[in-house]
């Protein structure tokens, strides 16, 4: 009988072990895990904060022991791996070795917690885990009056959201020069600053921070230009680092995570990677990155399943791209805002239906979407659909889907499109 382990049980974890499960019913798979939470959606941490959800919503497959006990998977709960031996295809965890047919590492990510000098021990919190997320609502139900919030990506957002539902005063701090800073075009982040600020939230960008400490009735934080805030609490939303702290760079490769090919497996054969804690190709820069989403989790999880028990299939790659409904309103950034190209525009920026983008060659290079969330799934297979058929011009199918939702046909030429 084959035998094989998952390291980790999140989203990723999940649908591997899933996968395999349903195309080879006779197998041992052994699942590993450091808690004895269900696999639960990072995404929707902010959420529960906010009151817009229970937290039973947070474990989308439901509860830890049923979702084992459905794929019939001998589980090591509480179980944190030492270590994974590329060579001996083995895992160590809890001082025991077990040798694998094949290995799956879907361990995920952690929340970045930078080196700051003088870090409070308390009153400083990250967000990622539902754990962090109870944590979070714990201070604000205890009567926090005020947040500073460091980081301007989607969960930074997320989190001011989530205190500006409960009329907690908030600053949102990023040392780059405006939000969203990897997906945003200036003029755009202009207009989202202006929307945000009205709602009494401050903003602080262009400072990195320097250090911090703790006072009777607060908890200081001094920036790279010298001024300071001080306020209640600090949430930290500066990113994720991968949780593989149990592999050897010398026997996998590993970058901004573990390295994996278009099969999802790792330069070490039998051992493959999905999830937050690996990198694969992202199709419009053809660079080896993190994307971490839960679509992309998913995608990889049945891939790796299905490539270990012999059912081939690629990866076809990820693509960085940001959809946030935040304070009211509606982002969508797609592409790469820092490339250089003739910039369009659609409608009027303080519309519920503008699009502002960066076209090179008649190729589609970056889009900025306010409001019109719907059109957000046309302009993402436009983008793929450009790498894959370079050739091609925009499908009737997808210049017909955006003339009803508005955009106009002269838009739709700008950017590259007529029919097949």
């Amino acid at each position: 009988m084959k035998r094989y382990a998952v390291i980790g049980f999140g989203c990723a974890g999940y649908y591997a072990a899933k996968t395999i499960r349903e195309l080879v019913p006779d197998c041992q798979i052994d699942v590993y895990s450091d808690t004895d939470k269900a696999p639960a959606n990072p995404m929707l941490t902010t959420y529960y904060v906010a009151g817009k959800i229970p937290w039973e919503n947070l474990f989308p497959f439901g509860e830890n022991q049923v979702a084992l006990e459905n794929l019939k998977i001998d589980s090591f709960i509480n179980y944190p791996v030492e270590r994974v031996s590329a060579a001996g295809r083995s895992v160590m965890a809890g001082g025991k070795k077990q040798i694998y047919d094949d290995i799956v590492l879907a361990s995920g990510a952690n929340a970045l917690v930078p080196p700051v000098a003088g870090l409070p021990d308390k009153g400083v919190y990250v967000m990622r885990t539902p754990e962090d997320a109870g944590r979070l609502l714990a201070a604000v139900e205890g009567g926090i009056k005020s947040a500073l919030v460091i980081g301007a990506s989607w969960v930074g957002i997320k989190a001011v959201e989530a205190l500006h539902a409960h009329n907690v005063s908030t600053v949102l701090a990023d040392m780059a020069p405006y939000i969203f800073p990897t997906a945003c075009l200036p003029e755009v982040a202009a207009h989202i600053h202006d929307r945000v600020q009205a709602l009494g939230i401050q903003l602080k960008f262009g400072s990195g921070i320097s250090s911090m400490w703790d006072e009777e009735d607060g908890i200081v934080s001094i920036f790279t230009d010298g001024s300071e805030i001080k306020t209640d609490i600090v949430i930290l939303c500066m990113g994720v680092r991968p949780s593989i702290s149990y592999l050897d760079p010398e026997e996998i490769i590993v970058g901004r995570g573990v390295r994996v090919n278009r099969h999802m497996r790792t330069s070490a054969e039998h051992i493959y990677a999905v999830g937050d804690c690996c990198e694969t190709v992202e199709i419009m820069s053809g660079d080896y990155m993190p994307v971490n989403l839960w679509a992309n989790a998913v995608v990889q999880g049945r891939i790796a399943g299905r490539n270990i028990v012999g059912y081939p299939e690629e990866f076809q790659g990820a693509f960085a791209h940001n959809i946030t409904h935040f304070l009211g309103m509606d982002f969508i950034g797609l592409g790469n805002p820092k490339l250089s190209g003739k910039v369009v525009e659609f409608g009027e920026i303080e519309s519920e239906n503008y699009v502002r983008a960066i076209i090179e060659d008649g190729n589609l290079k970056c889009a900025n979407i306010l409001g019109n969330y719907r059109i957000s799934g046309f302009f993402k297979h436009w983008f793929i659909w450009q790498q894959e058929r370079p050739d091609k011009k925009i499908p009737k199918w997808f210049r017909v889907g955006l003339l009803r939702e508005g955009i106009s046909e002269e838009f739709i030429k700008l950017i590259g499109g007529s029919d097949i």
